[in-house]
Parts: structure tokens; sequence; C-alpha cells
């Protein structure tokens, strides 16, 4: 059974449809699928400071070598855009055409992408996008990000912050959180997600990770 975690800082965002979520360093990144816009908030001040046109937005949001990595359009391509000039620098298709791309997140070892329909994390070289592990899941998968030796994925309808252990390769927790959580990331000592129903980025302090209690 999941267990219950609360929140530990709420922000609330003028937004309709909140999807991905990435933590950049400095500020929170965050996509909407109404206004089809990328914006950056100031986790110190919650002001948004910054707003990117990204037409067709769908599901998550990461950064990978400088650039925004946006799922986009009914394929769930990706979108590689500029954060300093708002321009696309490329669009890669999806890794599993046809298949529900719903998380993202790139790493040192490569980027990881959930699938909500095939219930799938897999990881993937950032050059060439080669498979280079793939774990299955218990739940439908919303946004993934990455922490210590832990990969964690969102499961929008039940509410829940699931953690994979990547060394042993299967699911270890499961968290039941406020709203229903879709974006994912980690800032380096919580984990924030984009609560879709009541349209605020909330951050859980996870008890096991790093920079938790």
């Amino acid at each position: 059974m999941p267990m219950s975690v609360g929140t530990v800082r709420d922000i609330p965002v003028r937004a309709l449809k909140l999807c991905g979520l990435t933590w950049s360093g400095e500020f929170l990144w965050f996509s909407e699928a109404v206004s089809n816009q990328i914006m950056a908030l100031d986790p110190v001040s919650g002001n948004v400071v910054r707003r990117i046109a990204c037409p067709g937005v769908r599901t998550d949001l990461t950064t990978l070598s400088g650039n925004l990595v946006q799922v986009v359009g009914d394929q769930r391509a990706l979108r590689l855009i500029d954060p300093d000039t708002g321009a696309a620098v490329a669009e890669v298709p999806n890794p599993r055409p046809g298949n529900l791309l719903c998380g993202l997140e790139a790493t040192r070892e490569g980027v990881w992408f959930g699938y909500e329909d095939l219930r799938v994390l897999d990881l993937r070289s950032v050059d060439g996008g080669e498979l280079i592990d793939s774990i299955p899941v218990s739940r439908p998968v919303a946004g993934v990000t990455v922490s210590d030796r832990y990969v964690v994925y969102a499961d929008y309808r039940a509410g829940t912050i699931n953690l994979v252990d990547v060394a042993l390769r299967r699911e270890v927790a499961s968290y039941d959180v406020a709203g229903n959580p879709t974006g994912v990331t980690w800032d380096g000592s919580r984990i924030w997600y984009c609560d879709h129903t009541t349209f605020q980025l909330r951050a859980i302090a996870v008890p096991g990770i790093s920079g938790a209690a």
C-alpha cells in the first residue's frame, strides 16, 4: 500500500493544463497545454520570469545539453528548444511510435522515457537513441525524473509518486500525494510535481532520498 506524504511547498500558477516539469539549477520550468507555453518559475519568489511559445505541448519536459526538450503533438515527438531565444533547435520522433510517451528525463547515463500505455521505463543513449535498459512498472506513467539511485515516476490517476531502484530494477516505494501529479522533477533535495487538479507546483520530501530527513 502507498504511504501518504504531505507537501512542503505549494506554488499556485496560472495554468489550466499542467504538463511537464524540469529543474534547470535555477528555475522550475513547466509546460502548459492550453496556452502552449513553457514557463520558467523562480521557486524563491514563486514568480514566472520567462515564457516560451511551444505549439503542440504534450506531457513531459526535460533539459538536455542546455536545451529544453518538450514532448509535442499527437505523435509525442521530442522538440529541442533554446531557452535563451525560444527557437526550436531540432525535433526527434518518439522512439516507440504510436505509444503514449508521457515521461521524460535526461541524465548523464542517457534519457529515460516513460510510457503510460506500456507501463515501462526505457533508458536510451543520448547519441542515436539506442535502448540501454527497459524496466517494467506496475502503474501507468505520467512524469519521470531521476534522484540519486532512483527513477521516480508519477501515476496521475492514482495520485502517487513511485520510486524505482535502478540497481534492483524494481519499484521499492509508492507515495500518495495531494492532487493528481503529471510532470515531476528533482531539485537535489525535494521532488516537485505539477498538480493537474489544483494548478500548483508542489514539493515533497521523501525519506531515504538525499536531502530528505
